[in-house]
């Protein structure tokens, strides 16, 4: 299988991580026998840029979530400091305008009103992006940035000083005609300021649960800043923030420059990325192993993480149920897998002696001390993490494990 990648356009990329087809995680199934859609999911590495990416995302209308209540949050605690240094960008005034792309951008305009910048917009998925599913999220808004709907919106709104797209470029399943949308939209000399996640440390420790049908792009500081350089983009800052799972990498750059060349792509860019498409069969042996003689397991957190892990390491016969407390998902089954949905109180009363969380590391001790009542009965909670205090790797032993 050979791809053309879809940031530099060379039909470079050979070497896939193939996972085969596999079902939507967003897709829960109301029952254990239903019929799912399934896509092939397969991930590689361009030679010429170093872009890590997917080769062939599903069709936006089975992307669509079939749920209203489904919603991704996005880390937050770097907007203060976002904030202030776009009021400091040379050029800028509280006359300037400000807009945003989508609900990720609000709580930065927020920010931003408050600091004196007033004048602000965003366009509404429905009237000005002509996005009439009754449920709509980044999956739909990606496909209608087209320089075309740039205009339309230049025309209605005027211009921007500054455009926000935060977590969006990640998603694109066209990203050159994307970051042209940008250019066409901002006025001659602005700023447009993406922001992504870093998956350098998940390529770097070999985890697999980042790979998510709905990211079409897996981007590096060094793949980011390559990829709006030859868009012709001026990278004026590249910052990135730490967080525990992954960095949020975010770039302040100036469209209208000439495409240029980048330099070669550095040896170890390839390398993190060829040692991630090869060591996956290991680890997934590994992990199988692991969780052999473990007694009675679940998972905690019916999320796309959860479903990663199940579903391509292969686990679903090993996993008796997937606990969560929102009442939204339970009594549902999750995707591929058809594990059931079931309130964290089942923890105790199915008897499970490992649980393994897909939660955020910052508020694992919240969901240990909510399920006390579980590990003093001799349950062990564990995290898929391998950076966590909880990681699986981290337990010398495992109480409740059957010999």
């Amino acid at each position: 299988m050979t791809h053309t990648c879809r940031l530099c356009r060379r039909e470079v990329i050979r070497d896939w991580l193939d996972f085969g087809p596999q079902a939507l995680r967003n897709r829960f199934l109301h029952t254990a026998t239903e019929s799912e859609f399934t896509h092939p999911l397969a991930l590689g590495c361009c030679p010429s840029c170093g872009t890590v990416q997917l080769a062939d995302p599903p069709p936006v209308d089975q992307l669509r979530p079939r749920f209203g209540w489904i919603s991704y949050n996005e880390p937050e605690g770097h907007l203060d400091d976002l904030a202030a240094r776009l009021t400091r960008l040379p050029g800028l005034s509280r006359d300037s305008t400000v807009a945003g792309l989508t609900y990720k951008d609000d709580s930065t305009l927020d920010r931003l009103k408050r600091l004196g910048f007033t004048r602000t917009w965003r366009p509404d998925p429905r009237s000005d992006l002509g996005l009439t599913a009754a449920a709509v999220g980044i999956e739909s808004i990606q496909a209608t940035l087209t320089p075309l709907a740039a205009r339309r919106l230049a025309a209605k709104f005027g211009p921007p000083d500054v455009l926000l797209v935060r977590h969006v470029l990640e998603h694109t399943h066209h990203t050159g005609a994307a970051l042209q949308w940008a250019t066409q939209l901002v006025r001659p000399g602005g700023y447009v300021v993406v922001e992504v996640p870093d998956a350098t440390r998940a390529l770097d420790r070999l985890d697999y649960t980042t790979v998510w049908e709905e990211h079409v792009v897996y981007f590096t500081p060094f793949t980011l800043r390559r990829s709006l350089s030859a868009a012709g983009f001026e990278v004026v800052t590249l910052h990135a923030y730490p967080y525990t799972l992954e960095n949020s990498l975010v770039v302040i750059a100036r469209p209208g420059g000439v495409a240029v060349d980048s330099p070669p792509v550095p040896r170890e860019e390839l390398a993190r990325a060829a040692r991630f498409i090869r060591e996956f069969p290991r680890v997934r042996e590994r992990l199988q192993q692991q969780l052999r003689h473990r007694g009675r397991i679940a998972m905690l957190g019916a999320g796309h993480l959860t479903g990663a892990f199940v579903n391509l390491y292969g686990l679903a016969d090993r996993i008796d149920c997937v606990v969560d407390d929102n009442p939204n998902k339970q009594g549902l089954f999750m995707p591929g897998s058809r594990l059931p949905i079931v309130p964290s109180s089942e923890l105790v009363k199915r008897g499970i002696d490992l649980c393994l969380m897909t939660v955020r590391p910052e508020i694992e001790d919240a969901v240990a001390a909510k399920n006390a009542a579980f590990t003093a009965r001799g349950g062990v909670l564990a995290s898929v993490f391998p950076d966590s205090p909880y990681a699986l790797d981290r337990l010398a032993t495992v109480r409740g494990a059957v010999a």
